[in-house]
């Protein structure tokens, strides 16, 4: 709710919008003029005021009440009656004939100063200006996203099968378990086929500039043939996993989108040639590394339905507020995920360390090593929820044990990289 606040002694305007903060958006105005504009400027901006609480001594020139200057605004304005303000005067002072006046001008009731906070909500409850006996308690109990219990919310729908995951997802891991057990090109066409957007999208994606080389391919088997098993399902799980990447609140969306490209740039990170041991890369690392931080991810869309589902109640988060939330919570969430996606066994304990030092271990998961130093280089090379600081991020353990002249190349590579992709996945 609106609500404009027009008096002329300090601590009355206070107290008042003390008292009617947890309801709305309060402005305040301690004389004629300005309050004047800015009823006017809301209406003209679309977004009129719902209530007025205002003193009567505030009157103006000549004498004449600012109730009916509040009313003939609404009139020259064409405002429909159910968009017009409930106006409430306060006094110090009352008498027969000073209510009969402000019940002509076009004020909706009167109410005695010094203001009682019981009297004053009882009074809009009564006009309809709050919904119903319950909405006090609501706005008082307007609270901040607390992350924890939004994790534990998450960890729990995860555990009892709910949210569930998209199809095109449950496809990409059914491909990558295909391709693990030596499948055949027909194998994986035929499992591909049974969804047509993902097909289509492969084919489309196969035949694009980036990918076709010197011919077209005309079926999923003859695009598969021409990728490779491996890079094809790299393709597939790409198309799928961005398919997952989406918000129900649109204010949102810019995070959820610098968190795809992130994921998207540490899974073609962790294929460069100086990151695989004996010059091979690991195809499951691609996988590990689009999936990785789909904990925040999961944390962001529940933020988003809090967020759209109780906006009235809900103090929406901050960005910087966001990133400290999924910080904390989204590795639990990873695992969960990656158990729930039925995955390897290495992809829940890779995004379980991915975060930790490995100092001190005689051997460390190459897997592990390897997405530690492909995050470093998604973040290094600009691909990363916030900006951070290049000093901060040459601070980490040994530069994660890359030699720098070859970092820095991979640095400048990866984000010429990227724009190539954005066509495809953009």
């Amino acid at each position: 709710m609106r609500i404009l606040v027009v008096d002329d002694d300090a601590s009355s305007l206070t107290t008042a919008v003390s008292f009617l903060l947890p309801y709305g958006k309060c402005d305040d105005a301690s004389d004629r003029e300005s309050a004047l504009a800015r009823f006017r400027s809301a209406i003209d901006t679309g977004v009129p005021y719902q209530l007025v609480l205002v003193d009567i001594k505030v009157t103006g020139a000549g004498g004449e009440t600012i109730l009916a200057a509040f009313r003939e605004i609404e009139d020259r304005s064409s405002l429909p009656p159910d968009q017009r303000a409930h106006i409430l005067v306060t006094t110090e002072q009352s008498g027969r004939q000073m209510i009969t006046d402000c019940l002509l001008s076009g004020c909706d009731d009167f109410i005695e100063k010094p203001l009682d906070k019981a009297k004053l909500i009882g009074t809009l409850h009564d006009h309809g200006v709050l919904e119903d006996k319950t909405s006090a308690a609501s706005a008082m109990e307007k609270t901040a996203l607390d992350g924890a219990v939004l994790a534990d919310k998450v960890a729990k729908q995860l555990s009892t099968g709910d949210p569930e995951l998209p199809p095109a997802m449950k496809i990409a891991m059914r491909v990558r378990q295909l391709i693990d057990c030596g499948a055949e090109i027909a194998d994986v066409a035929n499992l591909l086929r049974q969804d047509s957007a993902i097909s289509t999208q492969l084919l489309k994606t196969a035949n694009s500039a980036y990918y076709r080389g010197m011919g077209r391919s005309a079926s999923i088997d003859q695009a598969i043939n021409r990728l490779g098993l491996s890079r094809a399902s790299e393709l597939v799980m790409s198309l799928c996993c961005r398919g997952f990447f989406t918000t129900t609140h649109p204010p949102y969306q810019a995070l959820v989108d610098r968190l795809w490209w992130h994921s998207l740039a540490c899974a073609h990170a962790t294929q460069m040639s100086f990151l695989s041991p004996d010059g091979e890369a690991d195809e499951d690392l691609f996988s590990i590394g689009l999936l990785h931080d789909t904990g925040k991810l999961l944390l962001l869309q529940a933020a988003a339905d809090v967020a759209r589902r109780k906006a009235d109640r809900h103090t929406p988060a901050s960005e910087a507020e966001l990133i400290q939330l999924m910080d904390a919570h989204h590795v639990r969430l990873g695992v969960l995920l990656m158990q729930k996606m039925a995955c390897l066994e290495i992809y829940g304990k890779v995004v379980q360390r991915h975060h930790d030092p490995a100092t001190g271990e005689k051997e460390v998961p190459h897997q592990l090593k390897i997405l530690q130093q492909a995050n470093w280089l998604a973040k290094r090379a600009g691909f990363s929820l916030a900006p951070m600081d290049p000093e901060t991020l040459d601070t980490m353990p040994e530069a994660l044990a890359i030699d720098a002249t070859t970092r820095e190349k991979a640095v400048a590579e990866l984000p010429l990289h990227m724009e190539q992709l954005r066509y495809l996945f953009g």
